[in-house]
């Protein structure tokens, strides 16, 4: 029975502090010092994060917010193709950052580079469509999702494939025996943890027990733990891989995680996962903004953090509170924004987010859970001299005195 190696990286995305680079050294310069690991894989797969800017794209359109790769699209897949990927997703949050025009710009510059561009399409049922490929005689197809964000507020069409557990249960069930390997790609949750969220640690074992052989998660912008469930193989955050780490002043916030980096490397046959490798990289400060691999000593110490956060993903109780630490980080920002806002502002837009956008209810859901539990243990105490809600009456006299 054939063995192949099956190959992943996270976000791979042209722009910001590489521009430059991509002009003076060539398109082939993100990928050189990592091309040896790269070639290990049979089939390799990545997260392309943002869309390519069509040449021809009105200026005075262009969002000043949006994050696009401005290298030409042509010369861009090619390059991403010289570097041996076969299957790139495309179902991002920011995948719509160039509107429809430059969605179709970018699955046609990949497509012609002969790269599958998966997860969007002008529909939901055709952005969920299953792309396949095949490599001595095993067919992988690949599945991909994106979670409803705020830079996609729920756009239909054309857009990503939408990240709902019962429709990715119902793809996985419905696909299970066309193809020999089946890979599903999410992309969602808040970012910059080192663990995933409770929720999507449960979804994604459902996933796996559903058929998946692979899952493969990115989106928190650093790497997260990887554990075997039900006989699949789970990545639960890829990282950064090919991005202006230290360029981009978001991402350059939550360094070092954020510039730490790997290969993953899975030994696949007919009968499934065999075994996983991860080959460490990091993204070099400027002006070398680019990964490299690892060795020795820092090959070491970045391994043994890798496996420190696959044991995190065993420990409840430490997932629970990291992610709900998070939270209210989120919740916190939310209430000093709104606090900027009229009334109007906030009930039409941040209201409409918080509530509706998958990427927002998500952690909107566990503030709820939050007061729930906390509001269960108030209502269960009582107090001889006072009515229930005097504690935080005495709470407001503190904060304003």
């Amino acid at each position: 029975m054939a063995t192949v190696t099956f190959g992943a990286v996270g976000d791979i995305a042209f722009h910001h502090g590489i521009e430059e680079h991509l002009t003076a050294e060539g398109l082939d310069w993100p990928f050189a010092r990592v091309q040896p690991a790269l070639d290990r894989a049979g089939v390799l797969f990545g997260n392309f994060e943002f869309p390519f800017l069509p040449p021809d794209f009105p200026p005075e359109e262009r969002d000043p917010g949006a994050d696009l790769c401005v290298v030409p699209g042509q010369e861009g897949a090619q390059a991403l193709h010289r570097a041996g990927f076969q299957v790139l997703n495309l179902a991002t949050n920011h995948s719509l950052d160039a509107g429809s025009m430059g969605l179709d710009y970018t699955q046609s510059c990949l497509r012609e580079a002969g790269i599958c561009a998966a997860g969007v399409g002008y529909s939901q049922e055709e952005a969920r469509r299953m792309e396949v490929v095949e490599r001595d005689g095993l067919a992988f197809g690949f599945l991909c999702y994106a979670e409803d964000g705020n830079w996609t507020l729920g756009a239909t069409n054309p857009g990503p494939a939408y990240y709902e557990l019962e429709t990715v249960l119902a793809d996985v069930r419905k696909h299970r025996a066309e193809v020999d390997i089946l890979v599903v790609s999410i992309h969602g949750d808040l970012e910059f943890l080192p663990v995933p969220a409770p929720v999507r640690i449960a979804n994604s074992r459902r996933i796996a027990a559903a058929g998946a052989d692979i899952i493969l998660e990115h989106h928190p912008h650093v790497p997260q733990g990887v554990e075997m469930a039900e006989g699949a193989l789970i990545a639960y955050s890829l990282g950064n891989f090919v991005f202006g780490t230290y360029s981009d002043a978001y991402i350059g916030r939550h360094l070092p995680h954020t510039a730490e980096t790997f290969v993953l490397l899975v030994e696949v046959d007919g009968d499934g996962v065999r075994s996983f490798d991860r080959v460490p990289c990091i993204t070099a400060e400027p002006p070398h903004e680019r990964p490299r691999i690892l060795e020795g000593q820092d090959r070491d110490q970045l391994a043994s953090y890798l496996g420190q956060l696959d044991r995190w993903l065993q420990d409840e109780e430490f997932v629970r509170k990291t992610w709900r630490r998070r939270v209210k980080e989120v919740f916190g920002s939310f209430i000093k924004e709104a606090a900027k806002r009229d009334v109007e502002a906030v009930i039409e837009e941040m209201v409409g987010r918080a509530l509706l956008v998958a990427e927002n209810r998500s952690w909107a859901d566990e503030i709820m859970t939050m007061a729930r539990e906390h509001w269960a243990s108030v209502s269960a105490s009582s107090d001889r001299y006072h009515r229930p809600n005097y504690r935080f009456q005495k709470r407001r006299a503190g904060d304003q005195g």
